[in-house]
């Protein structure tokens, strides 16, 4: 049988799926619809910048230890909470906007809301997906759950732009509200087997000392040190165009958003072939596929600061989204495929951390974008990057030929 088809009968993986498609689809409305908003009241670089701070900083103050307490605690009753928590900051961002009090504060701190959950998200869920398959449907779960996600990328930021002729947030806040009510209710419905924890009492200590443990096992493994650190240089040199990104298009390209959607939703596309591509194939020479797909989209990137023209910037995006697709499938699959099942979910909190690296890198690119110009930061930002994954590269090789 087709592991992916084996993978889909799985109801429980199903609605984690439908779950992660809806935090994904939110993160990648947000990501067009804020910054283009924020921009249009503000014409502030660094303000769009600052929104992406608080979107993604969550990641990296909560990520290690939502990862213990995924280890520690039930990981659904955690996911329900945010969930929850979500919905109701949603709903109340959705009525400020119907009697036109939303503010620049009220955005922020939605947008601090919305990247808290999606910090427990990340760690939890994908744990979750990891009891409830065989193993060896590992890559196939991954790269379904990465599939929808990459499909997310294509309709959330065609949505965004199709809303944004209008410039309001209110139909942005509403959808959200009601897709993470669902998310929620989703949740409920999932059934995991308990798996035994260890005898000890959870405290900060003891939260701190198992956040120490993970942090030495995954230096007992080459791929996982590889895969943090080529994280650490995607998320706060390349990734974090992401908060510029609506402001390269209106100086570059066009003013129009819808245009601008089209054009993050092309990354999304390239990345969803790709990743179709990776979960229909075994699983060999992961770690070269991840570095070749961070190479790629990082050079993707660097071109694309460059271009005036639309049709040269959708050929660039859609390549870059080939390349994200070795970037983030492979991610996970490594992380999983090379982590003890106990202690799993403390080295996903730590992969959290990493990611959440990105606010500081959006926070002085934000900085010296309104200090040089949006352009020419994000070409210095990755050119750092291309540097820093060409020298990685360089020692990863030359390990496998000493080994």
């Amino acid at each position: 049988m087709n592991p992916i088809i084996e993978v889909l009968k799985t109801k429980d993986f199903k609605r984690l799926w439908f779950i992660g498609t809806t935090g994904m689809s939110m993160r990648w409305i947000e990501q067009i619809a804020l910054g283009f908003y924020v921009y249009k009241i503000t014409q502030d670089e660094f303000l769009v910048g600052l929104v992406f701070f608080f979107r993604n900083i969550p990641m990296l103050l909560f990520g290690a230890f939502i990862g213990v307490l995924s280890d520690e605690f039930d990981k659904k009753s955690i996911l329900k909470a945010t969930l929850l928590m979500t919905t109701i900051v949603y709903l109340l961002l959705t009525i400020s906007s119907f009697l036109g009090q939303l503010n620049y504060f009220q955005i922020c701190f939605g947008a601090f809301v919305a990247g808290v959950a999606w910090s427990f998200d990340f760690p939890i869920r994908r744990s979750l997906i990891s009891e409830i398959v065989d193993k060896r449907l590992y890559p196939s779960a991954i790269g379904l759950d990465m599939t929808s996600s990459n499909i997310a990328r294509v309709i959330g930021p065609i949505f965004a732009g199709i809303v944004l002729q209008q410039v309001t947030l209110l139909p942005i806040y509403l959808f959200g509200t009601l897709m993470f009510l669902m998310a929620f209710i989703a949740c409920s419905k999932v059934e995991i087997k308990a798996i035994p924890k260890s005898n000890k009492i959870s405290s900060l200590k003891n939260l701190s000392n198992d956040l120490i443990e993970g942090i030495k096992y995954i230096f007992q493994s080459k791929t996982l040190v590889t895969v943090l650190v080529v994280t650490i240089v995607m998320n706060s040199l390349v990734f974090t165009y992401q908060s510029q990104l609506s402001v390269i298009v209106q100086n570059n390209l066009t003013d129009l958003p819808i245009i601008l959607g089209v054009l993050a939703a092309l990354e999304g596309l390239g990345a969803t072939f790709g990743t179709l591509l990776i979960a229909n194939f075994p699983f060999k020479r992961g770690v070269m596929i991840f570095l070749s797909g961070s190479f790629l989209f990082g050079f993707c990137i660097m071109a694309f600061a460059f271009s005036q023209s639309i049709t040269l910037s959708i050929i660039l995006m859609i390549l870059g989204g080939f390349g994200m697709a070795g970037f983030g499938t492979l991610q996970s699959i490594l992380i999983i495929s090379s982590s003890d099942q106990k202690i799993r979910g403390r080295v996903l909190g730590i992969l959290a951390i990493t990611i959440g690296t990105q606010p500081i890198g959006a926070f002085l690119l934000g900085y010296f974008s309104r200090e040089y110009s949006s352009v020419a930061a994000l070409k210095f930002s990755v050119l750092i990057a291309l540097i820093l994954l060409f020298i990685i590269t360089l020692v990863q090789m030359r390990k496998k030929t000493s080994s």
